[in-house]
């Protein structure tokens, strides 16, 4: 990748992520919400017209405009004391627990509790969505069938945690230009996980030292053995069709069948995300892209044994190993933008394993495997030319981003 290019990924990567301000409590950011959540898209388009013809008419001194100035202000004015009490309707938000980044799913809000009719122009939507989700629209109405639900489509940004306030009813004056606004407190959590990359094939890493172990473990994980070893109390988590019913007649308790997964039966994924340059932070999201893709790659085959994240091992659920490694990833602090520093962490190493490993990191102060006797590879995320050590292969953040992968 040229220096141009290097430059326009980064400059376009401070654009993507920088913060929409809808999380500031300053009073430029108040009035924004009031403006954006009070008018109506009609009531929008004539205060633009206002803000045109203001100028117009005091450099005129009322004689261009200065009539339908007047005339438009009144108008506007009595649309804004008309929806100065807020609306008192209740309403309940369906929030999904976790989103894929780049999804758009459709959340219900639920307006009036009973049998009560609702009052005329009441309607709902969710505005206050932090940086990483987005209302697409202007506020909803009900469906025309008489019913109480408003479809509210959010979309997922980007990755992370973000919390929502609530819902917002709100209530359309008879002019329909603003509106009445009423925030409900019910505040959400929502895990973004990060849009994994698609990896086609993992062929690359059978050759070399330790190719052999690689292939033996994802053809182990492919044919599903297990060696049975034993009976364990039921945990959170644990699938159904693993319940040993004798044991439990037994006991009185739910027990589960405890199996292992045979010699070279699985592939540990690693995630390193510390770096100490600025420049580099821009190959983050990238390199998060590409642990996601790797973690379910390894998953549809059976052949995930374990994830590791920044040396720290992150537990999987037996009924979707995959959303863990989501969560984990979304969990990470994000790496662009204002106030989004990162500091300096130790070099990424490749943890003391007994199965083969697989380290993704985009650091550039990586070190060498030590201490270890596990067949590793180290994926590292790098837009260079230039020639790097046996143990390292090179991913481009162009081929994670906009193609398939080829390991």
């Amino acid at each position: 990748m040229t220096l141009w290019h290097r430059t326009s990924w980064t400059l376009r990567w401070v654009a993507r992520t920088w913060p929409r301000g809808t999380e500031g409590r300053d009073p430029f950011t108040w009035i924004w919400k009031a403006y954006r959540e009070r008018t109506t898209p009609g009531g929008k388009v004539l205060c633009g017209i206002w803000f045109l013809l203001l100028p117009v008419s005091i450099l005129s001194r009322g004689y261009l405009g200065g009539f339908a100035l007047a005339l438009l202000s009144a108008l506007l004015a009595t649309s804004w004391f008309l929806t100065l009490s807020p609306s008192r309707v209740p309403a309940t938000a369906i929030l999904p627990a976790a989103m894929r980044e780049g999804e758009t799913i459709s959340v219900q809000v639920v307006l009036g509790s009973g049998g009560d009719p609702l009052p005329r122009g009441v309607g709902a939507w969710i505005f206050r969505t932090g940086d990483r989700l987005m209302a697409v629209g202007d506020g909803a109405s009900p469906h025309p069938s008489g019913g109480r639900t408003v479809d509210v489509p959010l979309r997922a940004l980007h990755r992370g945690i973000q919390s929502l306030e609530g819902p917002t009813v709100l209530r359309s004056d008879p002019l329909g230009l603003f509106r009445s606004r009423s925030l409900l407190q019910s505040p959400a959590r929502i895990a973004i996980l990060p849009r994994p990359c698609e990896v086609v094939s993992m062929d690359g890493l059978f050759r070399g030292p330790g190719g052999r172990s690689f292939a033996e473990a994802l053809d182990a994980g492919m044919r599903g053995e297990e060696e049975f070893i034993g009976i364990r109390p039921w945990r959170e988590g644990d699938a159904l069709r693993a319940l040993h019913h004798r044991g439990w007649a037994r006991t009185g308790h739910p027990m589960v069948r405890e199996t292992e997964a045979p010699a070279g039966g699985g592939i540990v994924v690693a995630f390193h995300s510390g770096c100490s340059s600025w420049a580099r932070r821009s190959l983050m999201d990238p390199a998060i892209s590409l642990a996601s893709g790797v973690a379910a790659f390894l998953c549809v085959r059976n052949a995930l044994a374990g994830f590791f994240l920044d040396d720290a091992w992150v537990p999987l659920t037996a009924r979707d190993p995959l959303l863990s490694v989501g969560t984990a990833l979304a969990a990470l602090p994000a790496s662009g933008g204002w106030g989004r520093h990162r500091g300096r962490r130790p070099a990424a190493t490749i943890p003391v394993v007994d199965v083969p490993l697989v380290l993704i990191a985009y650091s550039d102060d990586l070190q060498q495997p030590v201490g270890t006797t596990t067949p590793g590879r180290i994926l590292w995320v790098d837009w260079g030319e230039g020639r790097i050590p046996d143990a390292l292969v090179r991913i481009g953040p162009d081929r994670i981003l906009t193609g398939a992968v080829r390991l």
